[in-house]
Formats: C-alpha cells, sequence, structure tokens
C-alpha cells in the first residue's frame, strides 16, 4: 500500500455563541481539513484546527505546512505511522498543527484498512464512552449558575469554569455559588487562561482552600516554569499548566515539579501519535492529564480526541473535545454530546465521513 495523494481543504467552523477567554473571545474558527489516499482507494480524514494564541498557526499556514509536506509522503506506506510521523518532524519545524492533522488522517485511514477503531490502533478502548468536560464562565455568577445547573440537568458531570474575564471577587462569588449549588458528584475546575500575575494567581487560589475544584488551569502566562511552580507550591488547589507546554521537554520540566498536571492538545503534540507519547511520558512523571481540543474543532479532530481519551491509561483533569457549541460542522453525522458523555466510535477508523458539500 502507498499513499498517491494528500489533499487539503480550508474550512470555517462557526460558533453558536462566542466563547469568552481572559484574552481573546471566540466566534469561529479557520481549519484545514485533509485527505490522506493509498492506492487501493482506502482514505484517512483529519484536521488542523487555528490556534494562534497557542501555537501561532493561522489556517493559510496550517495548509502550508500540509501542502509542504505532501511530496515526502506520496509513494511511502501509509501504515508506517511511527515512521511518517519521526519524519515529518524531521522535515518541517515548529508547525505540530500541520503533522498532526496528516497523523489523524493517516490513524483514520489504517483503522479502515484494518477494520478497526482508531482507539484500538492505540492500545485498545479503556473505556466506551468519555465525561464531557463543558465550559461556563460570562464573568456573571447568576448568569453562569444558571448555565451550570441547566448542563447538570442535562447530564454533564465535569464543568470548567472561565476564570480571569471578571474581578476577583466576582469570580468567587461565581465558584462558591456553582461549587455549593452541584451536587458532589460534580467536578468543578476552573481555567484562567494566562490572566493573573503571579501574585494575582496564588492570592485567588488561596481564597479556593477548603473547596472541592479539582485544578485550575495556567493561571500565569507563559513562559517562566519557575513562576508557574512557584505558583503550584503556594496553591491549595492542584494546578495544571496549559499554554505552558508545547513541547516534551516541558512535560518533563513539570514533572515532579509541584504542578499537578498538564493539558495536551493534538494541536500542541502533533497528532495522535504525540498525544499518546506524551501521555505515556505524563504517567511516568505522575502528571495528571487534561485532553483538550481547540476552539472551535469539528468532529473530526474532536472523535480523535475522543478515541485517545477512550485509550489513555487516566484523564484524571477531564477531556473536552471542543466541537460543543458548534453551529456547523462538516461531518454527515456530527459527534454529540449524550447524556453528559462523549460515545467511542466503534466503526473502522474515526468512525465519522465528511460532508463533502461543506468543501467547495
Amino acid at each position: 500500500m502507498k499513499i498517491v495523494s494528500v489533499e487539503t481543504f480550508p474550512v470555517s467552523v462557526p460558533l453558536t455563541k462566542p466563547v469568552v477567554m481572559s484574552h481573546i473571545t471566540i466566534e469561529k474558527s479557520d481549519n484545514v481539513l485533509v485527505k490522506v489516499t493509498a492506492d487501493d482507494g482506502t482514505y484517512g480524514w483529519g484536521e488542523g484546527v487555528e490556534a494562534t494564541d497557542i501555537t501561532g498557526d493561522t489556517q493559510s499556514r496550517i495548509k502550508d505546512g500540509i501542502d509542504f509536506l505532501a511530496p515526502s509522503l506520496v509513494g511511502a506506506d501509509p501504515l508506517r505511522r511511527t515512521e511518517l510521523w519521526f519524519g515529518m518532524q524531521r522535515t518541517i519545524q515548529a508547525n505540530e498543527t500541520a503533522i498532526g492533522a496528516i497523523d489523524i488522517a493517516l490513524h483514520d485511514l489504517a483503522g479502515r484498512h484494518h477494520g478497526v477503531p482508531v482507539s484500538e490502533l492505540i492500545g485498545g478502548a479503556v473505556r466506551d464512552r468519555v465525561p464531557a468536560l463543558t465550559m461556563v464562565g460570562s464573568g456573571r455568577p447568576e448568569a453562569d449558575l444558571e448555565a451550570a445547573l441547566a448542563k447538570y440537568e442535562a447530564g454533564f458531570r465535569w464543568f470548567k469554569i472561565k476564570l480571569a474575564i471578571a474581578d476577583q471577587d466576582t469570580e468567587m462569588e461565581t465558584v462558591t455559588k456553582i461549587r455549593t449549588a452541584l451536587p458532589a458528584d460534580a467536578v468543578v475546575c476552573g481555567d484562567a487562561n494566562q490572566g493573573w500575575s503571579e501574585q494575582q494567581a496564588v492570592a485567588f487560589l488561596r481564597k479556593l482552600d477548603g473547596y472541592d475544584v479539582r485544578f485550575v488551569e495556567q493561571p500565569i502566562p507563559r513562559g517562566d516554569h519557575g513562576a508557574m511552580i512557584r505558583v503550584a507550591h503556594q496553591s491549595p488547589i492542584p494546578i495544571c499548566a496549559d499554554q505552558s507546554v508545547g513541547s516534551f521537554d516541558d512535560i518533563l520540566a513539570f514533572g515532579r515539579s509541584g504542578v499537578a498536571g498538564v493539558s495536551l492538545k493534538l494541536v500542541k503534540q502533533a497528532g495522535i501519535t504525540g498525544v499518546m507519547r506524551a501521555a505515556s511520558l505524563c504517567d511516568t512523571l505522575g502528571l495528571a492529564i487534561n485532553l483538550s481540543g481547540k476552539i472551535a474543532e469539528s468532529s473530526v479532530a474532536a472523535v480523535a480526541n475522543v478515541h485517545c481519551a477512550a485509550a489513555m491509561h487516566r484523564v484524571d483533569f477531564g477531556a473536552s473535545p471542543a466541537n460543543q457549541g458548534v453551529a456547523r460542522d462538516v461531518v454527515t453525522e456530527p459527534v454529540q454530546v449524550v447524556d453528559g458523555h462523549f460515545r467511542v466510535p466503534t466503526a473502522p477508523g474515526l468512525g465519522i465521513e465528511i460532508d463533502e458539500s461543506v468543501l467547495g
């Protein structure tokens, strides 16, 4: 079997309502779908998600990266995914999103070829459904409480409160209201998206002492691992690093440091191969894993996340495939959250089909 083509398709993925974070408001994402086809007609789909605030990758940069890599892939055996992943790493630097999109497509192709779901290719499913970590956060305590309670009634049990978008007293009120109102089986965490200084972070986190909060993600700006470790040592709440973790060296730096966990993403770790390698490293270092999609992704990247979450040993900080709230998807049957969970597909490959009418 040999690869005969690697095709790119720019797409726009809009949200039903904007997602507000400390540093950016997201209304849509301009992404790139990639289709890898073999000489026997077997194909696979992948997605590269725009992430200007995390990777710096725009739609055009992702497409250019995939198009640059394509000639080196044509003629290669698509089933030799590890070899191709390392080859792409040597061929292009600092374009993990493009590599990851191709890597997802190669896994989809391999699953279709072997007649098994992607989760079986990467170790086998540990779980057949994945709890969906859902976001709340507007800077308005009553509105956020109402949203959280409605989501709980819909079956959600994992909640991430967006922080650093209002003053700290208001956000303490939000956390208090939500944590007090939700039953004990609800998991509550927070995400400041780099919105605080080191001193502000420590001050807020200390106020959470005694609260049942699973973790707070990226309380301070990336770039100073020492500062993140200092915050972790002063915080009564476990700390998860997200934007601070772009490489395997970053994961190593936080291992056994006092930082409790890290957020892994297909766009940061270069696809399924990179995410699963990073998960093994986290297990070795005792780091909890938050497996997160980049807002806004279609069901292609979202279901790749679901397969990874299904096959990981543990995902103690939750999983949040980021097609929740997408107004228009690119697949014929979008991956849905049912009773607060994503069901792990059992069809070959990713288990989705592209609606080619959206490709233009």
